[in-house]
């Protein structure tokens, strides 16, 4: 009886409008209370869409209620709240991945973004999948750079191709949209570089068994080759595969510096060694020559890579070996 007389008399100071104290002291005691008629008034104000709302949805995430996860969910499309029902559900742990698995097909852009977020956070492996559709498959690529985060924080090597594929998509003509490309580039990169390579249990096994200090951390797992070179090179544009030599020169261009500078370098992981920097130029070489010759690799350095001297030197030595 005590208690429904309170939860009565908390349920009045919830219809106080704005800021009023005695709403945001009536938030607290229901939290402390955790029955489920106080999780059902907290339920309830979340629909204020104020600062008793981000109060109450604090409160709801402590609990952990099964039945204040949907409607948390709900919730994500909401500017004024979005942050703290994402919150929320970060704090209610593995039991709110199915609800925050359903966002991922909200209508709402801001939504998605925070669904993705949440996951992240929350590291289990099971929305791998649903994450990597949303990473290659999102019309919003601020939705597609939260997805590429969240994959990098579970860190389940099925993610690793989904992630490639995004490092394969052509630039964007539109400068807006191209700078958002570059940031799910940086995205994917990242992620990748903390999931480590895939093939790394296999490449031990070939070699006897590598120690852990030879093989690396996952953190910092090298590609051996640039992603975008991994699938059928016919079908890379000409346009796509200046690109990767862009990439290659400006990684060898980053390596000197730091070298001068004393410090260490941070080329993309699969520039990072003079091997990885020569196959990567030798491979394409080859393409190239297939499509056009000696005259095209030609044009191109002139045309479009400055007569840079290593790629130079490298495509000499491929047509000399060619001969």
């Amino acid at each position: 009886m005590f208690k429904a007389l309170k939860t009565w008399k908390w349920s009045n100071a919830l219809k106080a409008k704005g800021n009023a104290q005695e709403a945001y002291a009536a938030v607290l005691e229901l939290g402390r209370l955790g029955t489920d008629e106080a999780v059902d008034l907290l339920i309830s104000s979340l629909s204020r869409l104020d600062g008793v709302s981000r109060s109450a949805a604090r409160e709801l995430g402590r609990l952990g209620h099964s039945r204040a996860l949907k409607p948390l969910a709900d919730l994500l499309a909401t500017p004024e709240v979005s942050d703290s029902v994402a919150e929320a559900l970060i704090r209610a742990g593995a039991k709110a991945v199915a609800v925050l698995i359903a966002a991922l097909k909200s209508e709402s852009p801001l939504a998605r973004r925070a669904a993705a977020r949440a996951l992240g956070e929350i590291r289990d492996p099971r929305p791998v999948e649903p994450l990597a559709a949303v990473v290659q498959g999102d019309d919003d690529y601020g939705v597609r750079t939260a997805a590429a985060n969240a994959l990098g924080q579970i860190k389940d090597q099925r993610a690793i191709w989904a992630l490639v594929n995004v490092l394969k998509l052509r630039d964007e003509p539109d400068p807006q949209l191209q700078t958002q490309l570059q940031e799910l580039r940086s995205a994917a990169q990242r992620a990748m570089r903390r999931i480590g390579d895939p093939l790394a249990a296999t490449k031990a096994a070939g070699s006897g068994g590598a120690s852990s200090a030879e093989s690396g951390d996952s953190e910092t797992a090298e590609l051996s080759l640039h992603p975008r070179l991994l699938g059928d090179l016919a079908a890379l544009s000409e346009h796509d595969i200046v690109a990767v030599l862009k990439e290659l020169i400006a990684a060898s261009e980053e390596i000197s510096w730091a070298q001068m500078e004393n410090r260490e370098p941070a080329p993309a992981p699969w520039f990072k060694t003079y091997e990885q920097r020569h196959q990567t130029a030798e491979t394409i070489g080859r393409e190239l020559a297939r499509r056009g010759g000696p005259a095209l690799l030609q044009l191109i350095l002139e045309r479009d890579l400055n007569n840079y001297a290593a790629i130079r030197n490298w495509w000499s030595q491929l047509e000399l070996s060619a001969a």
